[in-house]
């Protein structure tokens, strides 16, 4: 039987942040191409042009094996978006 390990990417009981999840996060910035943990200024498309400002944040990991087309949920100034609405991010 098959089996899917689960990623914590939140934070320890302690309140550290999880140098796996980290881990985790800097491979998928780099099989998506996004900038997740970074400083950046961000485009996101809709209904009207929303551009935001601070950390971009990866709310859930993507199943694995990783698909670069699957869409992340990401987090950045409060709001909450899928990789496949950002029109453009520059790293700040």
């Amino acid at each position: 039987m098959d089996s899917q390990e689960e990623f914590f990417l939140g934070e320890t009981s302690g309140g550290e942040a999880s140098a796996v999840a980290s881990d985790i996060r800097d491979e998928i910035a780099q099989v998506w191409g996004l900038p997740l943990g970074c400083v950046v200024t961000l485009s996101v498309r809709g209904q009207e042009r929303i551009e935001l400002r601070g950390r971009l944040e990866l709310l859930a990991a993507p199943g694995f094996p990783w698909d670069r087309n699957q869409r992340l949920r990401l987090k950045l100034a409060g709001v909450i978006f899928f990789s496949t609405e950002i029109e453009r991010w520059l790293v700040v």
